[in-house]
């Protein structure tokens, strides 16, 4: 009998011990998830907004239309390299950049490229 009350005795502060070991990890794991602090705005994520041909819509022409043989001085097809030329052509650019997705002949632009061009236009291709 004595030896069952130990026994007691022992697996009672056992399973207090237990209790003061496992409570907190319980009461840690509860938490409110912050969407903020889930998915924080991707400083890469594609801006679409104030677009001017001098900061953000040069750099597309320059990589994807004004490069060697293509819409540079001297090639047989349109210059396409100051805001004077690109805005002259900007029914022609949406019409087959945009809408046939058929320019460049390399392959169509990137999602966000697609994306800054259609708003600039809606803009009203502002220069700067």
């Amino acid at each position: 009998m004595a030896i069952d009350y130990q026994i007691k005795k022992c697996m009672q502060a056992s399973i207090l011990k237990l209790t003061f070991v496992l409570l907190p990890l319980f009461l840690s794991s509860c938490y409110y998830d912050n969407r903020e602090e889930l998915y924080p705005l991707d400083p890469n994520a594609c801006n679409t907004t104030d677009l001017t041909y001098d900061v953000d819509i040069q750099p597309i022409f320059s990589n994807n239309c004004a490069v060697s043989g293509c819409h540079v001085a001297g090639a047989k097809l349109p210059e396409l390299e100051t805001y004077s030329q690109v805005f002259s052509k900007i029914d022609r650019i949406t019409e087959r950049a945009l809408i046939e997705k058929s320019m460049p002949p390399t392959g169509q632009i990137d999602q966000c490229s697609q994306s800054q061009l259609t708003q600039w236009i809606a803009d009203g291709a502002p220069e700067k």
